[in-house]
């Protein structure tokens, strides 16, 4: 929150007020005469409240003017309530202008976005953080007044932006990392002070998710493996990739956040340019009842007059409910019946069994994720004569996974059952071939007498004449929402067939 006036503060929250603007760019200044409108997007957490984020603002303007506003040019907006104190917003720097006739529309952001380039460095680790960051403001001419923990780390990352790098330094110091609206790179904290408490009189519309959202867990992503810290649902957990931080360094990041508490919320406002994301602040819903909230992103308007859009975002917040109409929820009923996938083979001719291993069932799929599992089942009749047991041998992958024994009245026809639970299948394609030999002579089962199935649950099926569920899928991108309201079965007889 930026330090101004208690007058800047009372006429920025005034009902009926005068708000006026300047942008000045570069030698030229534009005064609300000129100018038509801007936006600005004050961004800290994209998604949902986290650490380690560096984030660039972006100012988009149009004024009366047929002049040159060389590209990289410096701006600087500015508001005032009374015409003589100023509020930033931020400094940035002209990236794509269009021009047409006697009127301009800039697209500005703020240092950041320039920074989005190959990290380099000539520090060795293990290295201190500090002398990072101090580093890179030296390389690329940045102001920085606080240079986080001095924390050392054994991993200097390479493949990465020099953005990348000042996130994971501002991470490890429990911040998030962005340029204030001065111009000057500040690490932004959680802080438990409440200062400012917007009013309801101040919003045109808001809605509040009732969910209280406490941070207890950090779980950091570093590449190579997973840390954890903290005991907490995946709704009170705070997620970072960071390959380097260190679990001491993890533990010490969770004690610092804590305890840290608010509500997820979406509020239409009067814009006070004195907001910044990243502010913890209150609302008061009800006179004497207050919510916090953390200003993930401010979404500024100026059309003569200056409204917001505040976004506090937990993870309730993003990942609210969604509501399907009926053919999207015909769609998923569809999708989750076909992820439960059925094979069957029957053999359409004699099979002769003899002592070398003779191929009885073989089925294809393919998995969507690591270690699932499939079942299989068969039985068969075989005609007696020639041996009195049966080897059956299971391939999965190629490789041979088991081999059992059967016993038969080699003077009859006798029905055999076999039963296998392949484990632990790796993702991708995968194949299970069932083998049989006799340990003498030869056997026969006959034409219709095998029944091979195999059923698993998130995977796709294969060969064995059953069609791959991609290929049943596919199809329905030609269905239209346009027949209103569909069922499931309306949407399966309008599937192709081979």
């Amino acid at each position: 929150m930026l330090d101004v006036s208690k007058k800047f503060l009372e006429l920025a929250q005034a009902p009926g007020r005068r708000v006026y603007c300047k942008i000045v760019a570069g030698d030229v200044t534009f005064r609300d005469d000129r100018i038509l409108e801007f936006d600005f997007d004050d961004i800290v957490h994209p998604e949902w409240v986290t650490a380690g984020t560096t984030c660039s603002n972006r100012f988009a303007f149009s004024v009366r003017y047929d002049g040159e506003i060389d590209v990289h040019t410096e701006i600087r907006p500015y508001i005032s309530f009374d015409d003589s104190e100023w509020c930033p917003l931020g400094v940035f720097y002209v990236e794509r202008r269009y021009i047409r006739g006697k009127y301009s529309s800039i697209t500005c952001y703020d240092r950041m976005y320039s920074l989005d380039i190959g990290y380099s460095t000539s520090l060795k680790a293990p290295a201190r953080t500090q002398d990072m960051l101090k580093e890179i403001c030296s390389a690329y001419d940045i102001d920085c007044d606080d240079f986080g923990l001095n924390e050392t780390v054994s991993v200097i990352p390479t493949d990465c932006t020099v953005k990348d790098v000042i996130g994971y330094i501002s991470a490890i110091s429990n911040a998030c990392a962005k340029f204030d609206r001065y111009g000057k790179l500040v690490l932004t904290r959680y802080s438990s002070s409440l200062d400012f408490f917007l009013q309801p009189a101040n919003c045109m519309d808001f809605s509040r998710n009732m969910s209280h959202s406490i941070i207890r867990k950090i779980v950091a992503d570093t590449g190579d493996k997973i840390l954890e810290t903290g005991e907490g649902s995946d709704l009170s957990t705070l997620e970072i990739y960071n390959p380097m931080i260190n679990q001491t360094q993890l533990d010490h990041m969770l004690l610092r956040f804590l305890p840290m508490d608010f509500y997820g919320a979406e509020i239409e406002m009067q814009g006070m340019p004195f907001l910044e994301s990243g502010d913890h602040i209150r609302f008061e819903e009800t006179p004497g009842r207050f919510y916090p909230i953390v200003i993930s992103e401010m979404d500024y308007h100026y059309d003569g007059a200056l409204t917001a859009k505040l976004y506090s975002k937990n993870k309730h917040y993003t990942d609210a409910a969604v509501h399907q109409n009926d053919l999207e929820a015909a769609l998923a009923e569809l999708k989750a019946g076909l992820e439960n996938i059925y094979l069957k083979q029957v053999n359409d001719e004699e099979i002769t069994l003899k002592t070398a291993e003779t191929t009885i069932a073989d089925f294809e799929f393919v998995t969507k994720k690591a270690d699932v599992f499939a079942q299989i089942d068969l039985n068969f009749t075989v005609d007696g004569g020639g041996s009195n047991m049966l080897a059956v041998s299971v391939y999965v992958n190629e490789n041979k996974d088991r081999t059992s024994y059967h016993t038969v009245d080699g003077s009859t026809r006798e029905l055999v059952h076999f039963y296998y639970l392949a484990e632990n299948l790796p993702k991708g394609k995968n194949k299970i071939t069932v083998a049989v030999s006799t340990a003498s002579g030869q056997m026969t089962v006959q034409k219709g007498q095998l029944i091979a199935t195999l059923v698993g649950k998130g995977m796709a099926g294969g060969g064995s004449n059953i069609r791959d569920r991609t290929a049943i899928v596919e199809p329905m991108q030609a269905i239209s929402s346009s027949f209103g309201n569909l069922s499931l079965t309306m949407i399966t007889e309008n599937l192709q067939t081979e």
